[in-house]
């Protein structure tokens, strides 16, 4: 997570690790408790259902 910008090797390693980059807009989003995550993270499915990034 971010509140600024990410470096350029963040988006590498995130993939390289199946992370997610969140970005100041989409934190500030879910930490205001609008909106689910997997809502907001599009790639990643809500609970219960098998994920695609395993």
């Amino acid at each position: 997570m971010t509140n600024g910008r990410f470096t350029a090797g963040c988006a590498p390693l995130a993939t390289s690790q199946k992370l997610h980059l969140v970005d100041r807009g989409t934190l500030g989003e879910w930490a205001g408790g609008s909106r689910p995550l997997w809502e907001l993270l599009q790639k990643l499915p809500p609970p219960g259902k098998q994920s695609a990034l395993s």
